[in-house]
């Protein structure tokens, strides 16, 4: 503010560091404690899939076994490995949320990358898919690659919950100095106590789903400062949004 006399100024500074160590701390808590829950359930998720794999694999010393047979026991012991190396991956994404890289990005950019990597597998099934980003030239700072991982589990949960003939969209725009990403279905909707346990590590509905992709992207969207919400009608689909906040000039400037 300057001074009535005209020839000085008085500037306010704000030490924020602290406020924000204690934020990065209360995050990195909330995730021991959800990583706490599981380790709890961490001896059914690897239990069911190794035995099975266990037990596909003792059929295989059979010697009066049909190459047929033989051929179908081995994919599916196979497959079951392949889940499990799936839900370790996915355990060490979520134990590893704050180490977010940080790099400028355009917006628009990576939502049509996106977009082409998901648009065959809707029209597979047969699923009317549309992508609409509002954005232009508008560029976030943090890690694309963890924030285009944390989008794509949203878009291909959606196309999954999706039956042929249906709907799934993309939208994206500014919403103040937010980002706001929604992908919303038209398929069978999530009830409200399902909703409650959606983020919750190794909570799922999908039979094939390690239960871990939407704690690994709430957990991606608070480490750039910002959330997931889910809203969602029986029968008439489910709409997430992942909302994260623009850098300031400053931050832009950093990068540049």
């Amino acid at each position: 503010a300057a001074l009535e006399s005209g020839e000085e100024s008085i500037v306010l500074l704000h030490d924020i560091t602290e406020t924000h160590r204690m934020r990065l701390q209360a995050e990195r808590n909330e995730r021991l404690a959800a990583m706490g829950e599981m380790v709890a359930g961490l001896a059914h998720q690897l239990r069911t899939p190794l035995s099975a794999a266990m037990l596909y694999t003792a059929n295989l010393r059979q010697p009066e076994l049909a190459p047929a047979d033989r051929s179908r026991i081995g994919d599916r012991a196979i497959e079951r490995l392949r889940y499990l190396e799936r839900l370790i991956r996915d355990m060490l994404l979520f134990a590893r949320g704050d180490s977010l890289g940080r790099q400028r990005f355009g917006i628009c950019e990576l939502v049509l990358e996106l977009v082409h990597t998901l648009e065959p597998l809707a029209k597979a099934r047969d699923i009317e898919f549309s992508a609409r980003c509002d954005c232009g030239d508008l560029a976030l700072l943090g890690d694309r690659k963890a924030l285009g991982g944390a989008l794509t589990n949203l878009m291909d949960n959606a196309i999954q919950a999706t039956e042929g003939g249906g709907k799934v969209s993309v939208s994206v725009l500014r919403e103040g100095e937010a980002v706001v990403f929604r992908v919303a279905d038209t398929g069978k909707g999530i009830d409200a106590p399902q909703c409650e346990r959606l983020f919750e590590p190794f909570f799922t509905t999908r039979a094939e789903g390690t239960g871990l992709g939407l704690a690994i992207a709430r957990g991606v969207a608070r480490g750039h400062g910002g959330d997931i919400a889910v809203e969602s009608v029986p029968g008439q689909g489910a709409t997430f949004t992942l909302t994260v906040p623009l850098p300031g000039d400053r931050d832009l400037g950093e990068q540049g």
